[in-house]
Parts: C-alpha cells; sequence; structure tokens
C-alpha cells in the first residue's frame, strides 16, 4: 500500500509495505520510517510530517 506523506519538499509516495517501524523522537517535530528493500537488504530511513496516529488512521482508511 502507498500512502502520500509529507517532507520537508512536499509530497511523499511511501510504500508501506516495505515499512518496518516508524516512531517519533520526542521534541521532534517529524517521524522517522525505516523501510527495508528485501532485494538487496539494506534499510532506508525517511523524516515525515505526518505524526504516528496520522499515519495510522491513513493506514486504516484503506
Amino acid at each position: 500500500m502507498w500512502l502520500e506523506l509529507h517532507d520537508s519538499n512536499g509530497p511523499i509516495f511511501i510504500n508501506m509495505d516495505t515499512v518496518t517501524h516508524f516512531h517519533r523522537v520526542e521534541g521532534k517535530r517529524r517521524t522517522t520510517l525505516v523501510t527495508f528493500a528485501p532485494n538487496n537488504g539494506t534499510c532506508v530511513m525517511f523524516q515525515v510530517n505526518e505524526t504516528p496516529d496520522e499515519i495510522m488512521d491513513k493506514i486504516s482508511e484503506y
């Protein structure tokens, strides 16, 4: 499932099927998502403006 989230440059589309976890560091204004690429075994981190609760609301809409 792809979600449209937002970073400092605008919209970013994240494949949530590859996200292993996401969290917001206390005192920070961004949520970090960690993705796993099964083909090459690497992890990529994205920082988005949405809170974990907002992300969960978007997921539950599907």
